[in-house]
């Protein structure tokens, strides 16, 4: 290993929505590594979010761009509106990419890092540039970039760019991990390029001691209880098939949502939501990622209604159904090509249907609460499977190896 090597991580996002790059940072701090992360200041209430998740780190956190009201902010968000509307015209500027491209750049550049290391869109196009300037650089590819959102949502995104910088970095990063099989394989194919280093997007096993056993979301009924999470409670999630599919599940069930969900949105769960089966309808509040897995533990069925459309949503592995298996839930998740991934190695602690397949999903419910044994056996298995496969302990090393192989 390069003692004492210099290395920055440089992300979009803030780390309180990052866990990636927090692990990241982590293993790499952990394994002797000088570690500064570059990353955005958004708001007040996220900086504190970020600086609670530091109280117990040793490497360096920095901004990249602050964005709350100031001339830096004020100047970063005009570019990043006139780079959209210019890519909506037909150009294609970074500044479409995310707030900040240019002081991220200019900010990492002066950190004179020995290997710089890209997440995100800003991260990764960042890193890019650098490579031009002769630095040594890698890259996570967390989603595929060019193939993410619907296409309604594509307009002023500047998909040539991403392109160039998805195949520059796959073919001459020397550095490049990604989040499952499948979408390390379908990039490589599609640009020609080695395949990358798969990390699974796992947390330490070690936070399970952490867990705190005090209910904070059932409704002490003891009816089962099913567990759904993301960052945005909205539409083309699965949830409109999930109330549809609730109509034929005659055990009543506790329904809980996490995320942040729109007024109008949540009339139109409750409306289609069959509460006259005796079922119950949650929805929760984001809580900050030390708290996460203790609310999912709580629960008894995960759900992962993950869609085939876009194709980065079908290849890659969310943070949610790894947070599920660690926290001892049986998970219901659709037959996505990452989620049947992890359901060959977490045998028995994962159920597959279709996206939008009511009845399918209806009967994968079922089969879990029908008795406990069922369940139980299903939980027995998400732990087993989250201790030797889908913990951070299990991933790390892939990391730290790939890291060591550049710096040596």
């Amino acid at each position: 290993m390069a003692t004492n090597a210099h290395i920055c991580i440089v992300t979009g996002s803030h780390l309180c929505r990052n866990p990636r790059v927090v692990k990241e940072a982590g293993a790499l701090d952990e394994a002797g590594y000088d570690v500064t992360v570059l990353g955005p200041v958004f708001n007040d209430d996220l900086r504190a979010e970020d600086r609670a998740l530091l109280t117990e780190t040793a490497w360096d956190h920095r901004a990249s761009v602050d964005l709350r009201p100031c001339i830096e902010g004020t100047w970063a968000r005009l570019r990043r509106k006139i780079g959209t509307h210019w890519t909506r015209w037909g150009g294609e500027s970074p500044h479409a990419l995310g707030y900040g491209v240019a002081s991220t750049l200019r900010r990492a550049r002066s950190i004179g890092a020995d290997l710089y290391i890209g997440h995100e869109e800003v991260g990764t196009w960042v890193v890019r540039q650098l490579l031009d300037e002769g630095a040594r650089v890698g890259a996570d590819f967390e989603d595929w970039h060019t193939r993410d959102l619907l296409p309604k949502d594509r307009v002023g995104r500047p998909l040539g760019l991403l392109e160039d910088v998805e195949r520059t970095l796959l073919r001459h990063a020397e550095h490049v991990t990604t989040t499952s099989k499948a979408l390390a394989q379908a990039m490589a194919s599609t640009y020609e390029a080695p395949v990358p280093t798969v990390i699974y997007n796992a947390f330490p096993w070690a936070d399970r001691e952490a867990l705190n056993e005090t209910p904070r979301d059932r409704d002490g009924s003891g009816r089962p209880s099913l567990h759904w999470v993301s960052q945005t409670i909205g539409p083309g999630r699965g949830l409109e098939t999930l109330c549809r599919a609730l109509q034929d599940v005659e055990r009543p069930m506790q329904v809980h949502l996490r995320g942040q969900c729109r007024p109008d949105y949540h009339d139109r769960l409750d409306a289609r939501f069959p509460s006259e089966n005796g079922h119950d309808l949650f929805v929760h509040d984001l809580v900050s990622p030390d708290e996460l897995l203790g609310r999912i533990a709580e629960h008894d069925v995960g759900l992962a209604l993950e869609q085939y459309e876009p194709e980065s949503r079908n290849r890659t592995i969310t943070n949610k159904i790894l947070h599920y298996l660690l926290g001892g839930l049986a998970v219901v998740a659709t037959d996505t090509d990452g989620q049947r991934e992890v359901a060959d190695k977490a045998d028995g602690a994962v159920r597959l249907c279709a996206p939008d397949d009511s009845d399918e999903l209806a009967r994968q419910i079922r089969h879990f609460v029908r008795s406990e044994n069922s369940l139980e056996r299903a939980q027995s298995d998400a732990l087993r499977a989250a201790r030797e496969t889908f913990s951070w302990e299990q991933q790390a090393p892939r990391l730290l190896t790939s890291i060591e192989t550049v710096l040596r």
